[in-house]
């Protein structure tokens, strides 16, 4: 995840705050993408707090807390987020979310039945979703905002 998140950062440092402006995903901006990956990492912050407190994170069945619901609602809180601001965001969130971690143990990562609000899933699972697979499935969308110039 470490090594995930420090490749995806290699990316984002040679796109200029210009290009972070640019289209990226739709109508997503390089910018908007960033944020998009802050908030995901807080959220997984958000889980691990709750399950540890022993409370639900939130209500996964109201339809306001899809993903989608989630990608959306995040989109629109932070259009008007300068690209610097969301560059710090990324690193602080993923910072916070690296604290979270700590002081759980190997059972609390990886044993699928340890949290029931996560189903059959095991929480290092979800993490993963959060963080490098996300990287992974963003990274073309970040990728050519540092590889091509703004003519």
């Amino acid at each position: 995840m470490t090594a995930a998140h420090q490749e995806l950062t290699q990316v984002v440092e040679g796109i200029s705050d210009d290009r972070l402006l640019d289209p990226a995903m739709g109508d997503w901006t390089g910018k908007d993408v960033l944020a998009h990956l802050a908030w995901w990492h807080d959220h997984s912050v958000l889980v691990i707090e709750s399950l540890r407190a022993g409370r639900q994170p939130y209500d996964d069945t109201d339809p306001a807390n899809s993903t989608d619901a989630f990608n959306e609602r995040v989109h629109r809180e932070h259009l008007d987020d300068r690209p610097d601001v969301t560059r710090v965001a990324f690193s602080q969130s993923f910072e916070r979310l690296l604290a979270s971690i700590k002081p759980l143990t190997d059972d609390d990562l990886f044993v699928t039945d340890r949290w029931p609000w996560l189903g059959e899933e095991a929480l290092a699972e979800m993490l993963q979703w959060d963080t490098s697979r996300h990287y992974e499935a963003h990274r073309e969308h970040l990728a050519p905002l540092a590889q091509n110039a703004r003519t």
